[in-house]
């Protein structure tokens, strides 16, 4: 089986460097930054390196998506309109009803997937890829009643191996959960950084102070900006709401503390503390 990795980074190059083990899989690799691609074909990340994007069409068996979300919407539908029949096409974008909207009603639109691998670091590049991110990790798959049984089967089996376990939801009930998991971690990651950077404007101090609950609060910052400015813009009515419920929340303790109402912090603070149960 010829996979085809469109966008060789951090997710796509760890999609291939999971299933590098198995000998009946090869795979190419298509990037607009040449550099990237040629250093993934020198990494072992990919075994083809394709300059046109209708060549590696032709070769792939299963081409995987993995570039940010406004570049999946822009081609999708054109990648859609050449397969064959037993080709398929899949999507790791961060938003999903968008995408699915973008392709509604495409004559092929059961040759797509659209999924979304829960894993990732701060980091991005094919420098950046591991071969166990996805060990153990959630790929979520959504309005999979809209693909083909066989193909939805056969990508299933893939990533199963490639070590991830799957759920399945709508894309709108994808876009609502991530918003308030994820990208509402990212605004609030990006908004601390930018609050200290804004104050404290002496950078050997922040190294010297700054303990490790400030390290990993802002971690998520390291990400890149190209993705997540794309993210924010494609699931703006759920990521808005999240940032009012979390200004709602900031309010409430903000209130507590200008009153000096340390028993109402406390339980406040106990309160939040639960999440440590969910997360353990």
């Amino acid at each position: 089986m010829n996979i085809l990795i469109v966008g060789v980074g951090l997710i796509g190059g760890s999609f291939t460097l999971s299933l590098k083990k198995e000998k009946s899989l090869r795979f190419g690799g298509f990037d607009k930054n040449q550099a990237a691609m040629l250093k993934a074909e020198e990494l072992g990340i990919i075994d083809e390196v394709f300059d046109s994007i209708d060549d590696a069409i032709n070769w792939s068996d299963v081409i995987i998506l993995a570039i940010p979300v406004k570049g999946i919407k822009m081609i999708l539908p054109t990648i859609l309109d050449q397969l064959n029949p037993n080709q398929l096409i899949v999507d790791f974008g961060s938003t999903k009803k968008s995408i699915c909207d973008a392709v509604t009603g495409h004559r092929n639109r059961s040759q797509f997937i659209a999924a979304h691998p829960i894993a990732g670091t701060e980091h991005s590049g094919p420098e950046a890829a591991l071969s166990g991110l996805f060990k153990g990790k959630n790929l979520i798959l959504c309005d999979t009643e809209k693909s083909d049984a066989e193909l939805l089967r056969s990508f299933e089996d893939l990533a199963v191996k490639a070590g991830f376990y799957l759920t399945k939801m709508s894309a709108s009930e994808h876009d609502r959960h991530l918003a308030y998991i994820s990208h509402l971690s990212h605004v609030t990651s990006y908004v601390l950084s930018q609050t200290v950077l804004d104050k404290e404007k002496n950078g050997e101090v922040i190294l010297d102070l700054a303990g490790s609950g400030f390290e990993s609060t802002v971690r998520l910052a390291k990400s890149s900006p190209s993705m997540w400015s794309t993210i924010f813009i494609e699931n703006k009515e759920m990521v808005l709401k999240g940032i009012e419920a979390y200004k709602e929340e900031l309010g409430k303790l903000e209130n507590m503390i200008k009153s000096e109402s340390e028993s109402d912090i406390f339980d406040y603070l106990e309160e939040g503390r639960r999440i440590r149960k969910i997360l353990k």
